[in-house]
């Protein structure tokens, strides 16, 4: 079966203005409903005069959603042909990755200047990490500091803190997180964010040594991702000796596990929607 891409839609054209939201992707069925679908949903839900459409850009999750569970999950190309046989004249790409990483450059941006003169009216809305603040635009940072804020503790004791984990690039320094712990200082927010990715930074030795320094006791760790998948199940709260969760317990830290992606918030879903608001208009 194909995810929101409906064939009865696309063949007879009724919607000429369409959203193709775009994520990473998913193969676990629970995050990518809590998560992803939840985003969609939101969108959806926003602007009714506009078809919503799925698109992944890992082809490895595609794969093996369609070996495994017969679900058939098109890439964005794909989508955008489809659109276009279909006679769309408005298309707008959401993506739900997080930072202006490589697979976002690559798998969304490549992909849509491939169809720039295929639509009337083609837009791309920006991750949710972006817009510093620059110039008159959003302070995307400070957005997503708040909207996360509500996940967190009303009042942290001294020796509380959150930990994020985020995922980091594996080719090259991602910004964003640093930009993320300014966001977090700033506000006086105690809250750490780290990354899996080994050779970026700030890595969990980073964190691990900021804990200390601020005489960290207890530790609530939370994944800085859009969904709760396998790298929040396995990376993070595992039970691996190299998950974060337990060389911090071996270390004396009390450890809660917040499992719940970013896409679950429904204020990091309403900034969604506002990316997709500003495209519409251009902003983005």
């Amino acid at each position: 079966m194909y995810l929101y891409m409906e064939s009865e839609c696309l063949s007879m054209g009724k919607n000429k203005k369409a959203i193709v939201v775009v994520s990473f992707g998913t193969t676990y069925a629970e995050a990518r409903k809590n998560c992803i679908e939840a985003v969609e949903n939101r969108i959806r839900q926003s602007f009714p005069e506009y078809g919503v459409y799925r698109a992944f850009t890992s082809k490895m999750v595609m794969k093996h959603l369609a070996e495994r569970d017969n679900i058939l999950v098109d890439d964005l190309q794909t989508i955008l042909a489809n659109l276009q046989d279909a006679g769309y004249t408005e298309v707008i790409i959401q993506t739900t990755h997080l930072t202006p990483g490589e697979e976002y450059e690559k798998k969304v941006l490549a992909v849509a200047e491939q169809y720039k003169q295929a639509f009337p009216k083609i837009a791309v809305g920006r991750p949710l990490l972006y817009f510093k603040g620059d110039d008159g635009q959003p302070d995307d940072f400070a957005l997503a500091a708040d909207a996360v804020k509500g996940q967190m503790p009303a009042q942290f004791g001294v020796s509380q803190a959150v930990v994020f984990m985020g995922h980091g690039s594996p080719n090259q320094h991602n910004p964003a997180y640093e930009l993320m712990q300014r966001c977090f200082d700033k506000a006086h927010i105690n809250a750490l964010v780290g990354v899996v990715e080994a050779t970026d930074y700030p890595s969990f030795a980073d964190v691990q040594i900021l804990l200390a320094e601020r005489r960290v006791k207890q530790i609530i760790l939370m994944p800085l991702l859009l969904v709760a998948g396998d790298h929040a199940l396995n990376d993070m709260a595992g039970l691996d000796k190299e998950s974060w969760r337990n060389p911090l317990l071996e270390q004396g830290y009390e450890v809660e596990i917040y499992l719940h992606g970013l896409g679950e918030n429904t204020a990091i879903q309403d900034l969604y929607v506002q990316h997709v608001q500003d495209a519409i208009k251009g902003l983005a």
